[in-house]
């Protein structure tokens, strides 16, 4: 399975817990994939390859490398990062406000969650191979 089509198959979901199914989860480590999610108003999730978390309460920048994410220690072992933006002006097809986007220097492709038909996040994933 190639990333776009990965991304297609997972995009406008319902926000919930858990966000993704464990075949979901398994697909994304066996193609070598990392999916990104938002979850309340201060996480961004990371599943797949990786499966952690990082605190990111009202936005900001998460900091990882190909085993995790950046938890206070050793800062310059996460040469990779990811800018969650809160509330800001990115909207969908239709205009409407996305609560989660994100910025990142990293290839990837995006997918859509929604909460209540509202848009909540628009997602992001991509390949370990593009990871530092």
């Amino acid at each position: 399975m190639d990333i776009k089509e990965f991304a297609k198959s997972i995009s406008g979901k319902e926000y919930g817990y858990p966000q993704l199914t464990k075949e979901e989860i398994e697909t994304a480590r066996k193609n070598g994939f990392i999916i990104v999610y938002g979850c309340s108003d201060d996480l961004m999730e990371f599943r797949g390859v990786i499966d952690d978390e990082g605190g990111c309460f009202d936005g900001g920048k998460v900091f990882f490398n190909r085993d995790e994410v950046y938890q206070g220690y050793n800062k310059e072992k996460y040469s990779n990062w990811i800018n969650a933006i809160w509330c800001g002006e990115e909207k969908d097809a239709d205009g409407k406000e996305i609560t989660w986007t994100y910025e990142t220097e990293i290839p990837h492709e995006t997918f859509m969650i929604y909460e209540d038909v509202e848009p909540y996040c628009r997602g992001i994933v991509f390949s370990i191979d593009d990871v530092k």
